[in-house]
């Protein structure tokens, strides 16, 4: 469609509306052509006019469209979503009625914190504020929104984020390299259930005092935060927990009953006294640290006894099983069957600890690392033989009379996935392989069932 014919649909479109003085829920535009700034005034006006109630901006290029003052008297707005624009309103002379707002998303925005505020006062109704990589603002104050429950601030260069929200309930905070922030949470101490933390500059004690202040957060992400080197938690709520990249973390001690899920990313294993017998999955995403370069079989063995401690502790009782995925050999091992656990002698890798049924979902994760070998130390009724069985059997083009739960071609960026092998005997191509040699090194060597995995580049 050219972009005259394009101008002319939303124009009739719109008039039409108005002529029949119809109600307009939505009206978000999406476009890439600068051209169209000229005719946006006159759309959003008329969007307006029908009483629109979301409101969605999103050019995609550089320059940012400037908003009309009309906007501001969009009173039965309820969601405005705005991308790449920016805010030239007199605070002094402009007359803001966000009287219903309750969604503002302001991404790429430019506005300042004079203009910021004012949307803010006039916004009474907020239940969910979202910014993201906003210019023009250097600080961050929120008071007053009674009805605020999800605050959401990413890249913005803030120098101070000060919010007092007796109802808050999600609060994730993103900060820019080298640019630190102060943050203060003066309210919600009962209400606020999931705080994510991405390279804030929060120390030990800081960290300490946020955990006393807010007791009933149940989700804790923590990323990039390289301050923290002590964590210590005591929570009953605390159900969700993520550790990532933080380089400077030395220990963890967490005393929370109730934790459901856990997920670890980082070189080190600062977490070897927790007890994860309430878990019910795990994610561990270990890397060689960046000064190290190790081979298959070189680990550091208080690491490698930690981890291996650890896993055990695990209630597989519950139905759990322990995926390890090996990126130096591009190898998983699936334990559906958990009375032996051996971990392979690697610092690269990936574990899953998980209920037994979700082994589809974990195999169609790891198949965009391109896996060269499945081997699985299979339960009765095995799930895991089951999945590499039919997907075997799905790349060999066989109808097994139900939809394939992957998409057997696996044709992500340059590969595909050609053809799945059963193998049972030495004589297989790869059972020469650095993989096959531990295994037959351990006492897991009677136990597996192998599953090759060929891929087309």
């Amino acid at each position: 469609m050219t972009l005259e014919n394009y101008v002319k649909l939303i124009d009739q479109s719109l008039r039409s509306h108005v002529e029949q003085n119809l109600h307009l829920e939505q009206f978000i535009l999406t476009y890439r052509d600068p051209k169209l700034d000229s005719h946006l005034d006159t759309w959003i006006d008329m969007a307006i006019k029908l009483n629109v109630t979301v409101l969605g901006i999103y050019p995609f290029f550089l320059r940012s469209y400037s908003l009309p003052d009309v906007i501001y008297a969009a009173k039965k707005l309820t969601k405005l979503w705005l991308s790449r624009c920016k805010f030239e309103f007199d605070i002094n002379a402009t007359h803001i009625r966000f009287c219903c707002l309750e969604d503002l998303y302001l991404h790429h925005v430019h506005i300042s914190d004079a203009q910021l505020q004012r949307v803010i006062n006039r916004s009474p109704f907020i239940r969910t504020l979202n910014l993201l990589a906003c210019q023009g603002i250097n600080k961050l104050q929120v008071f007053g929104l009674v009805h605020l429950e999800n605050l959401i601030v990413e890249l913005c260069k803030l120098d101070s984020v000060i919010v007092q929200a007796p109802n808050l309930q999600y609060f994730r905070y993103t900060e820019c390299t080298d640019h630190p922030c102060e943050i203060s949470i003066l309210d919600g101490y009962n209400t606020l259930q999931t705080l994510a933390l991405t390279g804030a500059s929060i120390t030990d004690q800081q960290f300490r005092d946020v955990s006393y202040k807010f007791p009933n957060i149940s989700e804790l992400n923590l990323a990039r935060c390289y301050k923290l080197k002590y964590i210590e938690i005591q929570s009953e709520k605390l159900m969700n927990f993520t550790l990532a990249g933080l380089q400077s973390l030395e220990e963890v001690t967490i005393e929370a009953p109730n934790l459901l899920k856990f997920n670890f990313n980082g070189d080190k294993m600062p977490f070897s006294s927790m007890d994860p017998s309430s878990l019910e999955t795990a994610r561990l995403n270990f890397f060689s640290p960046s000064t190290v370069r190790s081979k298959f079989g070189d680990v550091d063995s208080s690491w490698y006894t930690n981890l291996h401690h650890f896993v055990r502790k695990f209630n597989y009782s519950k139905g759990l099983m322990l995926v390890i995925f090996c990126r130096k050999t591009k190898h998983v091992l699936i334990y559906e069957n958990s009375t032996e656990i051996v971990i392979p002698p690697s610092h690269d890798v990936e574990i899953f600890i998980a209920p037994i049924p979700r082994v589809e979902s974990i195999i169609g994760t790891l198949m965009f690392n391109y896996p060269k070998m499945m081997s699985i130390l299979p339960c009765t009724h095995s799930k895991a033989l089951q999945v590499l069985s039919g997907l075997k059997g799905c790349t060999q083009k066989q109808k097994c009379g139900k939809e394939c739960p992957f998409n057997t071609e696996f044709s992500h960026r340059y590969r595909k996935l050609e053809e799945v092998i059963s193998c049972t005997g030495t004589s297989e191509e790869g059972m020469t392989s650095i993989w096959y040699s531990w295994l037959k090194s351990t006492s897991l060597i009677d136990q597996v069932t192998n599953f090759m995995l060929k891929w087309k580049v």
